[in-house]
């Protein structure tokens, strides 16, 4: 690995993780990967810490808001298949995603720092999240384990809940970002981060 591992990055993918450089993909074993939004706040209300940081963001209310209401799976679906760019189009309707239209929707306030999936994490934020053996093995993508253990619940439920991973074998940065997030070290704008 670089001497200096803040700026140890993936440039030309411009990637927002350190990595060792840019190794032959092999065949990866993951498991069965379901994708599978929550409707119940059953395992939110189970730990603590994630109650807390989810209410402190605002991001619980929403979650109670899917409970009561559920969604439609088929809807969502064919909202996600006509969704090109920051619009969808469904019966003749064209429905335009932007942080004030998302805001709107979720009751999440439009503020904090405008973070997009492509930027850079310096070196220095994956250390209060990663147990300190892992720190220099680090790559573009690593183990969900690398994380340290009072973060992990909190990591499962920010995945399951709000970026409805439904794998939880491995990790990105936007992952420690989020946790940034939830765990107020650094706030961002949820609302330019999904849109």
């Amino acid at each position: 690995m670089a001497s200096d591992p803040s700026y140890d990055y993936e440039e030309e993918a411009h990637s927002d993780s350190p990595t060792e450089g840019h190794a032959p993909r092999r065949p990866h074993r993951h498991g069965k990967h379901i994708r599978e939004e929550p409707t119940t706040l059953a395992e939110l209300q189970a730990y603590r810490l994630s109650i807390f940081c989810f209410h402190h963001r605002s991001c619980y209310e929403f979650y109670e808001k899917v409970a009561s209401i559920q969604f439609h799976l088929e809807l969502a679906h064919l909202f996600v298949l006509h969704l090109h760019g920051d619009q969808a189009t469904l019966a003749g309707v064209t429905f335009t995603l932007t942080p004030k239209s998302i805001s709107l929707a979720t009751d999440i306030p439009n503020i904090g720092e405008q973070w997009n999936k492509r930027q850079k994490i310096d070196w220095k934020h994956y250390k209060p999240y990663i147990k300190p053996g892992f720190l220099r093995q680090l790559k573009r993508v690593f183990p969900f384990w690398y994380v340290k253990d009072e973060y992990a619940p909190l990591m499962k439920l920010i995945m399951k809940y709000f970026s409805c991973e439904g794998r939880f074998s491995r990790l990105y940065a936007y992952h420690i970002r989020l946790l940034m997030h939830f765990t107020q070290v650094r706030m961002m704008n949820i609302h330019y981060f999904m849109s």
